[in-house]
């Protein structure tokens, strides 16, 4: 007999460590250990770079994102520094639920990082913290938007995300996570039980936030652990309060309803930045008309004159990893012809490959290439070479201008912690059965939940059902 598939919730934790999770604190998170233990479990690989914005679209696509062409929460429209938010128009490759919704199956998503403008689906979409201010039409249909807001307390009350959080005193960030978790909670029940659906998507952002600025708090092995009793368990706290509303949401759905707990990527310590574009000057990859008397970011140093773009052979951006731009023919003032591009991208990777830490140590840094990551439609929008410093111990930094290879902060502030290589995932129902997971990766949910649905669709995706 066929067993055809009631419910699926998916619960994203953006940011959620493997490490964390399931070594450190599984015996305080009795909801998640329960769905785990009754399930499968394990790491799932994210996309390089292990962003958020690029990561959730991976998954929730399908498709790598050199199909969609993203590397971060901006993305260069030109070619040289006009930065623009990514948004959901830019995605091209259909999303999980508009498959469900050619189906005839009913979905809601809430606050899914890049579905703003929220899509017309079959059902609701309630968009992500890229939404810009609440009179923006965030909620499709639009009728839902006022529920949302009532349910928030009223336009005031509804929590977007929490604004240049690294620069809040981190005992007020953290009752404003906590709060932000509670917000997203009320929101997330009432459309569960207030209207009809069979796909469930809601991903959280407070944990995200907590280990960029919270981490030295609980890490004594951090570089700049702060001893801080009621902090110290700050991280840990908000992964509670997540358990909490979690154990509550599996008491109100159904008994047969199916989960999937996940992260777009995971969180390590991190020491310091490498100032790439500082790497860059000092090996005559990047040349300069002159010297910025105090750090600029790239676009400005750009646009105010600093830069020698016509001599320049390759930049980098990126504040978590450094993501380098050759300067080929084919940009308006580009300078290394198609015959020496292989030899010139191998030197400078070359170049960034020997960067050592910021006490003289050897690093682990790691070098991709894009075409040995992406491949797709977008692909020539990508990054020539990608690097994790340190393994993504170290993070990067696209400043130019303080005059030495290392700093803690970029123009928006400092972070404790990098993103992770590696996210949770947590398969758990009737309907799933228990399977080795260990080779995951974030490519493979929407063929998985396709595969769940049994929907077939004529579409070759870069992941395959976790299930086959």
């Amino acid at each position: 007999m066929v067993i055809i598939l009631t419910k699926l919730f998916i619960l994203g934790i953006d940011s959620a460590d493997p490490a964390q999770v399931f070594r450190l604190w599984l015996d305080e998170l009795p909801n998640l250990k329960e769905v785990a233990n009754s399930g499968s479990y394990g790491i799932v690989a994210s996309t390089v770079p292990p962003i958020t914005c690029p990561a959730w679209v991976s998954a929730f696509t399908g498709h790598n994102p050199g199909s969609f062409g993203l590397y971060d929460l901006r993305y260069i429209k030109r070619h040289y520094f006009e930065y623009a938010l990514v948004n959901s128009r830019i995605i091209k490759p259909k999303r999980v639920w508009n498959y469900l919704g050619e189906h005839d199956k009913r979905s809601i998503t809430v606050m899914v990082p890049v579905t703003y403008p929220p899509q017309k689906i079959k059902g609701i979409q309630l968009a992500d913290f890229l939404t810009p201010d609440v009179n923006s039409q965030f909620v499709w249909p639009y009728k839902v938007k006022d529920e949302i807001l009532k349910i928030a307390g009223g336009a005031e009350n509804y929590i977007i995300d929490i604004e240049n959080y690294r620069r809040i005193n981190p005992k007020e960030l953290y009752r404003l996570l906590i709060n932000k978790v509670d917000h997203d909670f009320k929101i997330i029940k009432y459309l569960a039980q207030r209207y009809k659906w069979d796909l469930f998507i809601a991903v959280i952002m407070s944990i995200d936030r907590a280990q960029h600025t919270l981490w030295k708090f609980f890490d004594r092995g951090h570089p700049r652990f702060v001893e801080d009793p009621e902090l110290e368990f700050g991280l840990l706290n908000i992964y509670k309060r997540i358990d909490e509303h979690l154990g509550e949401l599996i008491d109100m759905l159904p008994d047969d309803t199916n989960y999937i707990i996940c992260s777009d990527h995971g969180a390590k310590r991190m020491i310091a930045r490498i100032n790439a574009n500082e790497i860059l000057i000092e090996e005559d990859f990047l040349k300069l008309d002159r010297r910025p008397k105090h750090p600029l970011a790239i676009d400005e140093a750009f646009k105010e004159g600093y830069i020698d773009i016509k001599s320049t052979v390759a930049f980098a951006v990126g504040a978590f990893v450094a993501q380098v731009f050759i300067n080929t023919k084919d940009k308006p003032m580009g300078v290394v012809s198609d015959e020496d591009y292989l030899a010139t991208r191998q030197q400078v990777a070359e170049a960034l490959k020997e960067v050592r830490g910021q006490y003289g140590e050897r690093l682990d840094n790691v070098i991709y290439f894009k075409e040995d990551v992406y491949k797709g439609e977008k692909l020539h929008l990508m990054p020539d070479i990608t690097i994790y410093f340190d393994n993504l111990h170290y993070g990067s930094n696209e400043l130019i201008g303080s005059g030495s290879p290392y700093s803690l902060e970029t123009t928006r502030g400092a972070d404790d912690s990098n993103h992770g290589e590696f996210g949770i995932l947590i398969m758990s129902g009737p309907n799933i059965p228990k399977k080795d997971i260990s080779k995951a990766k974030l490519e493979d949910l929407t063929p998985t939940i396709l595969d769940l649905f049994d929907i077939h669709v004529d579409v070759e995706f870069d992941g395959r059902t976790i299930l086959g």
